[in-house]
């Protein structure tokens, strides 16, 4: 096993866990991205569902060669006109069964198709949305998709993402300048749903039912990702008592990366520096070199390990995984659990040879993407 840190190291991310802030931030540049992350596992393990939507969507052809062109313009002139600023939001959803994606759709919208509100969590595009509501049972997320899948197929689903562990600090200020900003908003969620797929072709509808056990962050940066971060892995995990959360950001200009957990027990979140260790390096189909094996350790000795099993979805520049996860906590007893984990590298995306292959997998104007 080769020690990859040897030192705890400082915070790279502005954190945060806040539903007041928890909405959108107005964009200074064309490089600025937003995106709101919602994930869940069924309680058998055996279906998960992963839900982003973005004001800019950072895989989109269209967005980075905008994002590269202002940057451009801006060394050269010194400024950048406000009002020429072009949004490519998007919605990405995945459904999976059995560690493989059954439905799956990344359709990107225009500008005028987007609207989201700078004072309470809310964001619209075409016919998805999500927002904060309240009932006498709780506080959480109302989601409505309506996407177009591959071969004239549409997709439409309603979630509940209702609030277990969330808030934690709602007064701790975030960076929204020169910093990564983090938002863990809601650690665990109660999550319920159906989904309708429909096909015009066959005239067939399949309807799958969901509950588990479910996540939500959020994340915003004004400067251009592959300009700013070199790698960025991340991961949850709900155990019976507890929620673990981690991650391993280096940006370009650092020499090392921020390692944290974040432990989530009786109602506490504690923020905890870590070691971080790796071994079994592997390489996808795509080329993405990455670890099958991860531990992170603390001064307290609490240590998350964690064994990424299976690769659920892959490209040039990001992997997910679900992932066996093992916890020890003060206490000496160790949970297990599985967890979803991603892994992201995204200078790829400043290669524009790959722009025809990943607009395949992007559905655009109502239409379904050409790839899966």
């Amino acid at each position: 096993m080769n020690a990859a840190e040897s030192v705890f190291t400082k915070e790279k991310l502005s954190f945060t866990s806040s539903i007041a802030a928890d909405v959108w931030h107005a964009k200074p540049n064309a490089e600025a991205y937003e995106w709101w992350y919602f994930d869940a596992l069924s309680e058998d393990g055996r279906d998960a569902i992963v839900i982003i939507f973005l004001d800019n969507f950072i895989f989109s052809p269209q967005y980075n060669r905008s994002a590269q062109s202002s940057k451009f313009k801006v060394q050269s002139s010194g400024s950048e006109n406000q009002s020429k600023i072009q949004n490519f939001p998007a919605v990405a959803f995945t459904y999976y069964r059995d560690g493989k994606p059954k439905y799956r759709a990344m359709n990107e919208f225009s500008a005028d198709d987007f609207s989201a509100s700078a004072e309470k969590p809310f964001c619209k595009m075409g016919e998805n949305s999500f927002h904060l509501e309240s009932a006498p049972y709780g506080s959480g997320y109302a989601l409505s998709i309506d996407v177009r899948l591959r071969k004239n197929c549409r997709l439409k689903a309603h979630f509940e993402w209702l609030s277990i562990e969330s808030n934690f600090l709602p007064e701790k200020p975030i960076s929204v300048a020169d910093a990564h900003s983090w938002n863990l908003a809601v650690p665990r969620a109660d999550v319920t749903g159906r989904i309708t797929v429909s096909s015009a072709k066959s005239k067939t509808t399949d309807v799958v039912h969901f509950r588990g056990t479910g996540y939500h962050d959020h994340n915003f940066d004004n400067r251009w990702l592959p300009e700013t971060v070199s790698e960025w892995q991340w991961g949850r995990a709900h155990f019976a008592d507890t929620t673990a959360v981690f991650y391993r950001y280096k940006e370009i200009r650092e020499e090392k990366p921020a390692t944290k957990i974040f432990i989530v027990q009786d109602g506490v979140l504690r923020e905890k520096d870590s070691i971080y260790e790796e071994q079994n390096l592997s390489r996808d189909v795509f080329g993405l070199r990455y670890a099958k094996k991860l531990s992170f350790a603390s001064e307290d000795n609490t240590r998350l390990e964690i064994e990424q099993t299976k690769i659920i979805d892959s490209s040039f520049f990001y992997l997910r995984f679900l992932s066996e996860m093992t916890l020890t906590l003060s206490d000496g007893k160790p949970r297990k659990t599985v967890g979803i984990t991603e892994y992201l590298q995204p200078k790829a995306l400043k290669y524009r040879w790959l722009d025809w292959l990943v607009n395949m997998r992007i559905g655009r104007s109502g239409k379904g993407s050409f790839l899966p």
